[in-house]
């Protein structure tokens, strides 16, 4: 072999290399993402005024092109349907790349007050908070319903597998495999006239005998729980992937002790690993 050959032999193995490689870059782009989308949605250990709420944020993995600002309001419209159902909402706001939906609640004597809000963004977040129904008693709160917070997961995650939300933003031709980024959050107190209450029991029977410290009170981190296991999760995933690890580091925020063994009841009780079409009021 000349000189010659063994140079152009040599020129044809590096271009080879650099496409392998810029391949293998641009796979683990895609996979990965920037997570720039869900990156809006901290501040989920706020405490809010008379209502505990859980906090259900989802994105696409990767900047999406979003569809021109006059198609927003009527597309975020039919996801809010999705994610409403037969609750009475109305749109709170409309603008070029945000339309926000409340559902309202007779306060009693404080008058009307919002219970239920949606955000939807051109960008593909969706940022919903959802008041959940705990009623507070001389200052102690109702068991923490972990079967409406993990419906409010269930929920939102039926309507990210579908065409209504993929119709938010501009498709690329493999769209059906576009990852997403989850945040979630359920509050661990609530401010009232009265000054704070938290919440110290579980809806599920026998969970006050799961071991917990004494002087632990429920929290929830800024950005969600688990939230950077909840990172470029595949659409096809079931939703008990979504809600297990949300789960465990909920009640890790709450000081229970035997976290996967507490949660295995939980999900055994609630039966989540086949759970039915929930109804959510």
């Amino acid at each position: 072999m000349s000189f010659g050959e063994v140079d152009a032999a040599g020129n044809i193995f590096e271009k080879t290399w650099w496409l392998l490689q810029s391949g293998w870059r641009w796979g683990k782009q895609t996979v990965q993402g920037d997570h720039s989308t869900i990156a809006g949605c901290g501040g989920m250990e706020r405490d809010y005024s008379q209502r505990f709420v859980a906090r259900v944020c989802v994105a696409p993995t990767r900047a999406v092109k979003p569809v021109p600002a006059v198609d927003l309001a009527a597309r975020a419209l039919v996801v809010a349907r999705e994610v409403f159902g037969d609750l009475p909402y109305m749109v709170d706001y409309s603008g070029e790349d945000l339309v926000r939906f409340v559902v309202m609640d007779d306060g009693g004597e404080f008058g009307p007050f919002q219970r239920h809000q949606l955000e939807v963004f051109g960008s593909g977040l969706l940022d919903l908070h959802w008041g959940l129904h705990m009623a507070v008693v001389n200052e102690v709160a109702d068991p923490l319903p972990l079967a409406e917070v993990v419906a409010v997961i269930g929920r939102v995650h039926r309507v990210v597998q579908g065409s209504v939300y993929r119709n938010l933003y501009r498709k690329r031709w493999s769209e059906k495999r576009r990852r997403h980024d989850w945040r979630i959050g359920v509050s661990g107190r609530i401010s009232t006239i009265k000054g704070q209450v938290v919440w110290q029991t579980l809806d599920v029977p026998g969970s006050d005998s799961f071991a917990r410290a004494e002087r632990r009170y429920a929290d929830c981190p800024r950005i969600g729980f688990a939230a950077e296991r909840l990172l470029s999760r595949k659409p096809d995933e079931a939703a008990i992937t979504i809600v297990r690890p949300v789960l465990e580091e909920l009640l890790m925020h709450a000081g229970y002790l035997d976290v996967k063994g507490s949660v295995a009841a939980i999900v055994a009780h609630h039966q989540l690993d086949a759970p039915p079409r929930p109804a959510l009021a």
